[in-house]
């Protein structure tokens, strides 16, 4: 199996419309699996609607597979299946479960010879993905960053620095403090509401394409 993982310092970086532009270039070859670590106190539910999924867990991790929550509209995982995903799963965890439900969706979900990829950063460590991209927007303020941000941008095999709506000098300032901190290796400047055939910079596509299988899955 070979692990795309897209992940972020925080909610409004862009990374759901990353996966999407990286779906839309590699339509029906990859699958989409979007992790949410569930707080019970509630405070990291990324939505606050009632009919939450996050508020329905029961034990320590569930996978979502109903089409009509998946689907729903104006839904990260419904955005995904629209931009060309071969599949779409949620997985809710608790911290300290996904390595249980990372083996669960192993075991029953994903096939071994096919290429994936994720949303989301805890369960980062359990994936250890093949190509690991960092979305970073300068609209975040860094009190919202999540405490393993750095660790995962030195990790990051390609950091995306997102000017979507962004001004040019906040910018250039952030690619240089990330250059700064990954031995000088630049973040890619990009819109990433853009499809991916429209950014400047190919190495995102050439590094996923690396990944893809050359003999796609049929459908399941």
């Amino acid at each position: 199996m070979k692990i795309v993982s897209v992940a972020a310092p925080g909610n409004g970086s862009g990374k759901t419309l990353t996966v999407a532009a990286i779906l839309g270039a590699f339509p029906r070859q990859l699958s989409a699996v979007k992790f949410t670590t569930v707080f019970r106190d509630g405070v990291n539910c990324p939505r606050t609607e009632r009919s939450c999924a996050c508020r329905s867990l029961h034990g320590r991790f569930n996978i979502v597979t109903d089409p009509d929550v998946l689907m729903t509209e104006e839904t990260d995982t419904g955005r995904l299946g629209r931009a060309g995903a071969r599949s779409v799963l949620w997985c809710l965890a608790l911290p300290g479960a996904h390595q249980d439900a990372w083996n669960h969706l192993c075991r029953e979900f994903l096939a071994r010879e096919e290429a994936i990829i994720t949303e989301g950063n805890t369960v980062i460590p359990v994936l250890s993905p093949d190509l690991l991209v960092m979305v970073i927007s300068p609209r975040v303020p860094r009190e919202r960053w999540k405490p393993d941000s750095w660790g995962l941008i030195r990790r990051a095999d390609l950091v995306v620095l997102n000017n979507h709506e962004a001004s040019a000098a906040p910018i250039d300032d952030m690619a240089a403090e990330i250059a700064a901190v990954r031995g000088g290796a630049r973040p890619l400047i990009e819109d990433v509401s853009r499809p991916l055939a429209n950014w400047s910079d190919r190495a995102l596509r050439r590094a996923v394409a690396r990944l893809i299988p050359d003999r796609p899955l049929q459908h399941r």
